[in-house]
């Protein structure tokens, strides 16, 4: 792994961006640390969803039941007329 300090990363920022995202191994030495410069994997969604996906989408990452899902939708509406 290639090791620099922030003053040479600071310097280099735009090559060693390149370099990270074709796989190479950079670290950046702050006093007694390093941190590591590498790409992330990110997953696009829309920005909003419509209230169905996104009842879809909390049931499906939260494993709700048709159950829960409905007892949610409830609590929501309840708290929106309360407001």
């Amino acid at each position: 792994m290639k090791t620099l300090t922030v003053a040479e990363a600071v310097r280099n920022l735009a090559t060693l961006l390149k370099q990270a995202i074709a796989g190479e191994e950079i670290g950046i030495r702050s006093e007694d640390r390093i941190v590591v410069l590498r790409p992330i994997e990110t997953k696009e969604f829309p920005q909003e969803f419509s209230p169905r996906e996104a009842l879809r989408q909390l049931q499906s990452q939260a494993h709700l039941s048709p159950a829960q899902a409905e007892n949610y939708l409830r609590e929501v509406h309840a708290e929106r007329l309360a407001d």
